[in-house]
């Protein structure tokens, strides 16, 4: 049997990975009840680090890795079987990671059943209709997530209309974020109509997207008879004067509401007058920005 010395040893066994920085910051993390990792620089191998650490951490219940990173699918992919078996995270903030649509779909299928994650945040992750399938089809099923993120993605009308459907089958759901998503009158008047019934959600968020008259007057009809939602975010869209009657008509019915933002829209200082005098004598919304 030929010998085996040392330096063949060596030269053929793979290295195993090291970022001191990275693995310093984590043990000085590792009692805290958040972690944070707010670089744009990390690895596969990094997200590996911190997926490794997940797995036996049973401390951290708010996990935020913000930035434009370097991790491909199989990275991904790690770390979420370790957020499959961790107990203790339930806030997951995940900004600006560029998920893209089999990212999610990957993350969406752990999640289906996951019980420990209230809080989700996957703002600006190049999520399209494509990944939003997989974001409606958890909605349905899942019972924890309560907060649900999905700021600066490209859903288009496609991915809103599909994410609204599935609110007709949760009742978990309580904010929901969707603004700089492409979203027109299209979706805007299919997600109108589903929470027009709509029990749990509080907080409603669309701004910088491109609703209209006809979004506006949907939304507005369904506030007269939604009386849980307390906070609608509209604001930077293409909301004219030709929605005052409605929005003047909404605030003399609805009881819930106490913060709505139509700011930078297309009102005439007469149209947010009109608007802020009904508003005073109703005294319905607390906070209004316009």
């Amino acid at each position: 049997m030929a010998a085996t010395n040392d330096e063949d040893i060596e030269e053929y066994s793979t290295p195993t990975y090291e970022n001191e920085k990275l693995e310093i910051l984590i043990r000085k993390m590792r009692l805290c009840k958040s972690a944070t990792f707010y670089v744009n620089t990390l690895s596969n191998d990094d997200i590996k680090l911190i997926a490794d650490e997940l797995r036996t951490n049973r401390i951290w219940n708010s996990l935020r890795i913000i930035g434009q990173n370097l991790v491909n699918e199989d990275g991904v992919e790690y770390l979420f079987e370790a957020l499959a078996i961790n107990t203790a995270v339930k806030a997951l903030h995940l900004c600006g990671n560029s998920l893209g649509d089999r990212g999610v779909t990957l993350f969406m299928n752990s999640l289906t059943y996951n019980t420990t994650i209230a809080d989700l945040n996957l703002t600006d992750n190049q999520i399209t209709a494509i990944g939003a399938q997989a974001i409606s089809e958890m909605l349905r099923t899942n019972s924890t997530v309560i907060n649900l993120l999905l700021h600066a993605n490209p859903l288009s009308d496609n991915g809103i209309t599909l994410i609204a459907q599935a609110l007709q089958h949760n009742r978990i759901l309580t904010t929901l974020k969707i603004g700089r998503t492409c979203m027109t009158d299209v979706s805007a008047k299919e997600l109108a109509s589903l929470i027009r019934s709509n029990t749990t959600l509080k907080m409603l968020s669309l701004d910088y997207n491109e609703i209209g008259d006809a979004g506006i007057q949907a939304f507005c009809v369904a506030l007269k008879e939604n009386q849980v939602l307390q906070c609608i975010d509209i604001r930077q869209n293409q909301i004219s004067d030709n929605s005052i009657d409605n929005i003047v008509a909404m605030i003399q019915i609805n009881r819930t509401l106490n913060r709505l933002d139509l700011a930078r829209n297309q009102f005439s200082d007469q149209g947010k007058e009109t608007i802020r005098q009904v508003n005073a004598n109703h005294k319905t919304i607390k906070t209004l920005i316009l």
